[in-house]
């Protein structure tokens, strides 16, 4: 994977992650600490990645939130992620 997927993976991974700090349930998240969360959002990330596909981006972290806190059916979901800068729009909520 070329620098520049792992740059906007990253910069996806600590942008969800500043999103949970401030969300109602966002320690569920974080229980296991930060660095491992953008670890896990980073693998997913990458698993799916080099795309132009917001949704498919957008996808990849939600599975890896649902392995973080299976039990919360009213969580943020990840909406949709740019794939080329990271930027993350979330909503709290039910899945869709």
């Amino acid at each position: 994977m070329c620098s520049d997927s792992r740059d906007v993976a990253y910069a996806a991974a600590e942008n969800v992650i500043s999103i949970l700090v401030h969300k109602r349930d966002g320690h569920l998240f974080l229980a296991a600490g930060r660095d491992a969360v953008v670890a896990g959002l980073m693998r997913e990330l990458q698993a799916v990645m080099p795309t132009g596909s917001s949704d498919a981006l957008a996808l990849a972290c939600n599975r890896f939130l649902d392995q973080l806190a299976p039990s919360v059916t009213s969580r943020p979901w990840v909406e949709a992620v740019d794939p080329i800068g990271g930027s993350v729009s979330m909503r709290q909520g039910r899945r869709r």
